[in-house]
């Protein structure tokens, strides 16, 4: 998919900025080019219905639930096919199981031995499927305290069975031996979304709040413990309040992946990424993670990628994220490169402050006294301003469309009772990257550089 839109929306108190910089029917600007996304390039793995659940196996198959009542298998070769350009036909879906089109499977979460465990998100009612009987059926609690079961997922020794709960705004602990629940995080009034737990045994979930919490491997493991913020549990992230973050994953190495669902009003974002760099930092700092410090890098739009509608269910296996598209019937398939170069650059200093991925550029300053709005300008040089700019009455806004070797700094200036220049800062540093192949040395130097084939650094 290609960015041929502009587009501004607001992104946790950041005026963000999708400047296309190829526009059709008119002019390049600025040199800048037409250009995929960040990391990869977006593949349609499936159309099917409604998506609304997906999950991996043990065997690395990616189970995907839609709203007609259907959950489908979509098998390992299928993805690769998927991903290479070929999505997988709807005659080529194997059908697991149906059941009642009201119900909307959420929650999914598959053990070793091939039970799948599944909720409907209108319910306490927690379901099992299993594949070499074919039973489905529905777990007998002796009490349950849950109202409204959303996001799942299983403990690494699958002993216990972890809930989020939208209507009660508690995660649940379910013990698959005995069936008891006990409650082991209580939010600050939000609606939980999402699970996931990280390699360190964190659990990490969603808020409609646009809040991510994560609640720590040592208060899980604290026999009658209830966390909260504060106390076992953190919040991690925080999308801003007029995004509801329903969507998440975990990669390999704990980067987090957020989706939000506002296909129709702005702002736009559709999946955000929350590098374990960045999560660890916000933990340390005790203050959320956002785009506004560097901890929040959006990775996909619905502005920048026409074709979204609404993002919601997220899952990663085999370095590529899976995402589910309610309103357009569709699973999308990014592989994953070059992510730790999201956040990971410095920032310029002085008074606007830039950080720099392999095509995007997020500026942000200190407010103003009586300022009413803002004008950033993407500049090739101090002097030589180019005709990329938006107005905002943010203190930050972001240029994407930009390539790994391109330099550009951003100029801000403050309108309000009078006119003043907040602040220029220059192109941030480009890294140089060493690469070798026997006697031979080569250097890279790109916002995302990468040796040469044949070549290591």
């Amino acid at each position: 998919m290609r960015h041929f839109v502009a587009a501004a929306r607001t992104f946790t108190g950041v005026s963000v900025v999708l400047a296309a910089l190829t526009v059709l029917g008119g002019p390049a600007v600025a040199s800048a080019r037409d250009v995929a996304t960040t990391i990869g390039e977006w593949q349609t793995v499936a159309s099917s219905g409604r998506e609304l659940g997906l999950s991996v196996d043990r065997a690395g198959n990616l189970l995907g639930f839609s709203q007609p009542g259907e959950l489908n298998i979509y098998t390992r070769s299928q993805l690769v096919t998927a991903m290479a350009g070929v999505p997988v036909s709807k005659s080529a879906q194997r059908l697991v199981f149906r059941i009642s089109r009201g119900r909307q499977i959420v929650g999914l979460a598959t053990s070793a031995s091939g039970v799948t465990y599944f909720d409907t998100g209108s319910s306490s009612t927690i379901w099992t499927w299993t594949g070499a009987t074919h039973t489905l059926r529905s777990l007998p609690f002796p009490s349950n305290p849950m109202m409204s079961a959303t996001g799942m997922v299983l403990s690494p020794e699958e002993r216990s069975l972890y809930v989020a709960d939208d209507r009660t705004g508690k995660v649940y602990r379910v013990s698959l031996s005995d069936l008891e629940v006990t409650v082991v995080f209580k939010s600050p009034g939000d609606r939980l979304q999402s699970l996931v737990m990280d390699s360190a045994g964190n659990l990490d979930v969603t808020g409609l709040s646009g809040a991510v919490y994560s609640i720590s491997a040592a208060s899980l493991a604290t026999t009658g413990a209830i966390a909260q913020v504060g106390h076992g549990a953190t919040e991690l992230a925080n999308l801003g309040p007029r995004l509801s973050a329903n969507g998440l994953a975990v990669d390999a190495r704990d980067n987090l992946y957020v989706s939000t669902c506002v296909a129709l009003a702005s702002p736009h974002p559709a999946i955000s990424v929350i590098t374990h760099a960045a999560a660890v930092a916000s933990a340390v700092r005790g203050t959320p993670a956002t785009v506004g410090n560097g901890g929040v890098a959006p990775i996909a739009d619905t502005v920048a990628e026409p074709s979204f509608q609404c993002i919601e269910p997220l899952q990663v296996t085999a370095g590529v994220l899976y995402a589910g598209d309610w309103l357009n019937s569709k699973i999308w398939g990014l592989p994953l490169r070059d992510l730790g170069a999201l956040v990971d650059l410095p920032a310029s200093s002085g008074p606007v402050q830039l950080t720099r991925t392999s095509s995007t550029l997020l500026a942000t300053w200190s407010a103003r006294p009586n300022a009413i709005d803002y004008v950033c300008t993407l500049m090739s040089g101090e002097t030589r301003p180019t005709s990329i700019r938006e107005t905002t009455v943010s203190t930050g806004c972001w240029f994407g469309g930009l390539t790994p070797t391109e330099r550009f700094g951003v100029r801000v200036v403050a309108y309000g009772a009078s006119t003043s220049d907040v602040g220029y800062a220059p192109a941030p540093r480009m890294p140089v990257l060493t690469c070798r192949r026997g006697s031979l040395v080569r250097r890279v130097q790109s916002y995302a550089p990468r040796c040469p084939s044949g070549y290591v650094s």
